[in-house]
């Protein structure tokens, strides 16, 4: 079942800056974790999930057989979580409502939203939205050298990516560049798979774009915008 995305472009950079390893074909079946009816998750969009998903996270990580959990329909609040492996089985993290991120930039403590460490087998699914109030970021892109950046952690990842699946991916960007997916130079992303890609651009400047670097992606079914089809723009020099 397709996820859709309100902050696409940030999502999968995010999620490519975070995974170590993740095929999205594992988990099913085994155990259903509901952070709702199993941790008194409330979908109020103010009482933080972070604790109650990490909870559940632990949860699945320590059995040893599949394990499902599972964010019903509603809209919540999470401020930041970090879900480490490696886990004992499959897990399958399964999105049925929207979760929004802070719209203040500064509560980040962290450069990162939700964060996947060392895990294999993963699974994301549900159709539900992640919604990373994307118009907040955009105004700060490219900030350094200005003063609000001093509220914003950035941090350049050094992890090895590779054996990364994105599939059924349908949403909007509020921005043309759509999907980005930006490796490093010297640890470049390997075999990552773009399967039934569908995001369009809501704004007025242009049809959704597909940037990439330092990754050469296996593409199969649907793909809009075309994988890895748009050049990415060299950066301005930094002047005195």
């Amino acid at each position: 079942m397709a996820i859709q995305f309100n902050f696409v472009s940030s999502m999968l950079i995010l999620v490519l800056l975070s995974i170590s390893s993740v095929e999205g074909q594992g988990g099913g079946g085994g155990g259903i974790i509901d952070v709702v009816a199993k941790f008194g998750a409330k979908a109020d969009e103010k009482t933080d999930l972070s604790k109650l998903l990490l909870d559940a996270w632990k949860e699945a990580c320590a059995s040893t057989s599949p394990s499902k959990i599972v964010i019903p329909k509603g809209i919540y609040f999470l401020s930041t979580d970090t879900l480490d492996g490696p886990c004992k089985a499959p897990i399958e993290l399964q999105v049925q409502g929207t979760v929004k991120v802070p719209a203040d930039p500064g509560a980040f403590k962290k450069p990162k939203w939700i964060s996947f460490n060392r895990i294999e087998n993963f699974k994301l699914s549900g159709g539900g939205v992640f919604d990373g109030q994307g118009t907040t970021a955009y105004k700060m892109e490219g900030c350094k050298g200005h003063d609000y950046c001093g509220s914003l952690p950035i941090e350049e990842s050094k992890v090895k990516l590779s054996n990364i699946s994105f599939k059924n991916i349908h949403g909007t960007s509020a921005r043309p560049e759509a999907v980005k997916i930006i490796c490093s130079a010297t640890l470049p992303c390997e075999n990552v798979e773009l399967v039934d890609i569908e995001i369009t651009h809501s704004g007025s400047t242009g049809p959704a774009v597909s940037q990439c670097s330092n990754v050469k992606p296996k593409v199969s079914g649907k793909q809009n915008p075309a994988a890895c089809s748009a050049p990415i723009p060299a950066k301005p020099t930094p002047t005195a």
